[in-house]
């Protein structure tokens, strides 16, 4: 791991936080995309904001095609509504990778361009085309701070791997993993998010050289099993298992519920965690968790 590229932004927000000063709010949004309060610090992660029956528009993973012609790209509907919360309090969006059903039409439209947002290295390109300019390029290892007074937020990016197919890397391409740490005085949490990852040898070995997280928040649903690509994000069995090896004291999962491209109900986690009396928080769309 390397940490020697550290960017600094100061967070300037005027209305009162939902947040006390020891703790970590985390409202699911639906699909990838949490809001993360700490203090006067407001985190957007993965925006999906489109809602309706053409809510994004993207390939379908899940579908049978030819791997040389490409799949069929149409539009995915929202099965929930989508919570209300304030954007103009955002403070930085932290994205794991760019495919739409992370990032959708819809956000790419209406986020403000000045907006700090952490993104995978080989999304600059993409961001550069959209008109962002404060994107936050984060290679793994590289970490960025965002502070308000005494409240520090540390977020160094660690790998993401979207396959464990060598021959469906290149099409998928590769995103990010945050490793997050709030800090206020003498109180101290930690936060894994994995993005679209599967939790190989090599990253269990990097999660654990930086400790056990407060909170893990691993991506489900089993997407891609029924497509050529084969699965691209975790089901309940590798959860389960990525629970037993990081320890975590609670697991929050997301990524599921949101869209029909989440072939497993988080109903099947539920009943793991229940049977290995696992740590695990599930809430509906606009549910609100706080860790202290």
């Amino acid at each position: 791991m390397r940490f020697e590229r550290v960017a600094i932004a100061a967070a300037m927000v005027m209305s009162l936080p939902i947040a006390q000063a020891n703790e970590l709010n985390i409202q699911w949004l639906g699909g990838p995309t949490m809001l993360i309060e700490f203090g006067n610090i407001q985190l957007l992660t993965d925006p999906m904001l489109g809602e309706g029956e053409k809510a994004y528009r993207m390939a379908d993973p899940n579908e049978a095609f030819d791997l040389k012609q490409g799949p069929n790209v149409k539009d995915h509907a929202r099965l929930a509504p989508l919570p209300d919360f304030d954007l103009q309090q955002v403070d930085a969006v932290l994205i794991s990778h760019t495919h739409e059903d992370h990032f959708d039409q819809v956000a790419r439209d209406i986020l403000p361009k000045s907006l700090p947002v952490v993104i995978p290295e080989s999304d600059i390109a993409l961001m550069s085309s959209l008109k962002f300019s404060n994107s936050q390029a984060l290679i793994w290892g590289d970490t960025w701070r965002l502070e308000d007074g005494s409240h520090k937020v540390t977020i160094t990016a660690i790998p993401a791997y979207h396959t464990l197919a060598p021959a469906m890397e290149s099409l998928l391409g590769h995103g990010n993993g945050y490793w997050m740490t709030f800090e206020q005085g003498d109180w101290r949490k930690s936060l894994y998010w994995s993005g679209d990852s599967f939790m190989t040898p090599e990253l269990i070995s990097t999660v654990r050289k930086l400790g056990q997280p407060d909170v893990f928040v691993p991506h489900v649903g089993r997407v891609g099993t029924t497509g050529p690509l084969g699965m691209i994000s975790m089901g309940a069995q590798e959860v389960r298992e990525a629970i037993l090896q990081l320890q975590p004291g609670r697991t929050l999962p997301i990524h599921h519920s949101t869209y029909a491209l989440y072939l497993e109900p988080v109903s099947v986690l539920v009943e793991l965690a229940n049977q290995s009396q696992l740590p695990v928080d599930v809430v509906s769309e606009g549910g609100v968790l706080t860790y202290r």
